[in-house]
């Protein structure tokens, strides 16, 4: 892919006005040559955000933020370079060939076709005697005209094939209706509209790309269809990739520094009235590695909020484990009563729907601790155990002060003395740390081998995206020694997607991707991951990938021997050190 020249990105920042492109993000003071504002970049009450028309460049004196008309397109919008160029030469009447500097995306058609789908939905529901009925619908639920277009929804016709007609008479083919999933086609071979009916929620990328649908009914009738219909998978959507409202969300995230996780569509809505607007949806409960990374993109701070009910305290506690593999700081919201963010909302009010996520928050150990009380019977000493280790084990490594709180808790809860707890957990934490001496000499060395190994892994990232995908398809999501390894490894990854949404292939450029490290990457990648590589040694990469193996089996087998050690009954003692002698024949490194 060729590279834009130095002279047409000259000639574009000349003449772009950088005061009245950044005024349309922030309201701008004018004090001496310079103007000043608040910054969109993050939360402040006094102006620190500054624009300097003569250099043409922004900076932000308190968070760090600054660069030219380009950067700041592409933070505030979400763009690639070289989508912030084409859209400042717009603005500016450049004429540019952009053709040479990039090349159709191969899933440009689809999105199109998706995006006019979209359209006839918006206007579906805004135009019609049916629309009005549905509009009536939606604001009896608080979604204000406001809404309704802040989340481009629409509405789908009674009428079975109305959308396949209109857009094949604009010479759509009906093949690619069918692949995405907007039609189907009944058994005497006739076509028609998966959505009939139904208010219309449009799923939209990162990018703002309309990839999928949400159909749900509105209208009380006796049968007995689901609530909900979404669109399959397709060449452009994978529900399992996406989170609902991300596009509209990454501003505020940059912003606030956190994101708000909830389970569906009419929630992130609820938030969003509720002026919680850094917020997004998995789309069920089923969160995913995918979803996570994504999210870990622009944040590090997650606040789980999903259903109250049994479903979503399990979906919460699921998430949970994804979120510590990440190594993301999680806060927890348990709405009352079992309700949603929407019921909550209309129960109480937006403002008190604000209030709670931001005041009522709890951390893992509190939700670990409230989940698991609830499911034991202190009648029977087995449950106490179980109970007492789970807990011992979530604060082992907490402060002094937390330490007591819940030697407290758990003493009044299981009705025996705190100085008895606090002999148990302190025998607990000393078994712990002889069984961490007596394996320690094997550990430090299998991970020096592994630590060597997922640094050296990342020149072959860089080199083909084959690597990332065997390795991800072979590992997903793995524990990283040295997390930066795995924060340096999402911005390659991220980079080869960019890269193949523009191109059938991804070639990075080094010097483009060291620009996107911030100084501690930058640092780690230039003294301990980098090194020159003639040509790409399969071989070298297999040796690479067998020592990740073997660390992973490593940790199979350590954690059963965990199991072993802390099993409430010899029954299972036995049946798990068979397990475990059988993963240790199979582990490639043999007995330790």
């Amino acid at each position: 892919m060729a590279k834009i020249s130095e002279a047409v990105i000259s000639e574009i920042l000349s003449k772009t006005d950088i005061v009245d492109l950044i005024s349309e993000k922030v309201s701008l003071s004018k004090k001496g040559k310079s103007y000043f504002g608040l910054c969109p970049f993050h939360n402040e009450k006094t102006p620190s955000f500054s624009v300097e028309p003569e250099r043409k460049i922004f900076n932000c004196f308190s968070c760090g933020e600054k660069g030219n008309a380009i950067g700041f397109l592409q933070k505030t919008q979400n763009l690639s370079f070289v989508e912030a160029i084409e859209n400042l030469a717009d603005r500016a009447n450049v004429s540019i060939d952009f053709t040479k500097y990039k090349r159709e995306n191969p899933n440009k058609k689809f999105l199109d076709i998706n995006k006019d789908a979209s359209n006839f939905y918006k206007l579906y529901l805004s135009s019609t005697k049916q629309g009005i009925v549905a509009k009536d619908y939606l604001l009896k639920r608080g979604i204000s005209d406001e809404i309704i277009e802040k989340f481009s929804i629409g509405l789908s016709p009674t009428e079975f094939d109305l959308l396949y007609k209109t857009l094949t008479e604009k010479g759509i083919l009906v093949s690619d209706l069918y692949d995405l999933g907007l039609v189907k086609q009944s058994k005497k071979e006739n076509f028609y509209d998966l959505f009939r009916e139904r208010i219309i929620f449009p799923i939209l990328d990162e990018y703002g790309n309309v990839v999928g649908f949400s159909g749900r009914t509105y209208l009380d009738k006796d049968d007995d269809g689901p609530k909900y219909i979404n669109s399959p998978q397709t060449i452009v959507f994978t529900k399992s990739n996406v989170l609902y409202n991300m596009n509209n969300a990454i501003n505020e995230i940059k912003k606030n520094n956190r994101i708000v996780l909830f389970e569906g569509y009419m929630d992130v809505i609820a938030a969003y009235r509720a002026g919680v607007k850094e917020s997004v949806a998995s789309m069920g409960t089923s969160l995913t590695n995918d979803q996570v990374r994504l999210m870990k993109k622009y944040t590090n701070n997650v606040t789980i909020c999903y259903d109250g009910d049994p479903a979503g305290v399990e979906a919460t506690e699921r998430a949970i484990k994804l979120f510590e593999q990440a190594h993301m700081e999680i806060k927890i919201i348990l709405l009352p009563d079992k309700l949603d963010p929407d019921d909550y909302l209309k129960k109480y009010s937006a403002k008190e729907l604000n209030k709670f996520i931001n005041d009522n928050w709890i951390d893992k150990i509190e939700f670990a601790y409230l989940k698991s009380n609830m499911n034991i019977d202190f009648t029977k000493m087995l449950d106490i155990e179980h109970f007492k280790k789970i807990i011992f084990d979530l604060i082992k490594n907490s402060s002094n002060t937390i330490i007591e709180s819940y030697i407290n808790r758990l003493s009044k809860d299981v009705k025996v003395s705190t100085e008895s707890i606090r002999q148990d957990f302190n025998q607990y934490t000393k078994r712990n740390i002889r069984n961490l001496r007596s394996r320690n000499i094997p550990r430090m060395e299998i991970e020096r081998k592994y630590a060597v190994a997922e640094r050296n892994l990342v020149n072959y990232y860089i080199k083909d995206f084959k690597y990332v995908k065997t390795f991800n398809n072979e590992f997903g999501e793995v524990f990283y020694i040295e997390p930066i390894v795995r924060d340096i490894k999402m911005i390659i990854e991220d980079v080869h997607y960019k890269n193949l949404e523009a191109s059938k292939e991804s070639i990075i450029d080094e010097e483009e991707l060291l620009k996107l490290f911030n100084p501690d990457q930058l640092l780690f990648y230039t003294k301990r991951v980098k090194y020159k590589m003639a040509v790409l040694d399969d071989k070298e990469y297999r040796d690479l990938m067998g020592v990740i193996q073997k660390y992973l089996e490593y940790l199979v087998i350590q954690e059963l021997e965990e199991k072993i050690r802390n099993a409430p009954t010899m029954l299972e003692k036995i049946k798990l050190a068979e397990y475990r002698d059988v993963k240790i024949k199979e582990a490639k490194y043999g007995q330790r």
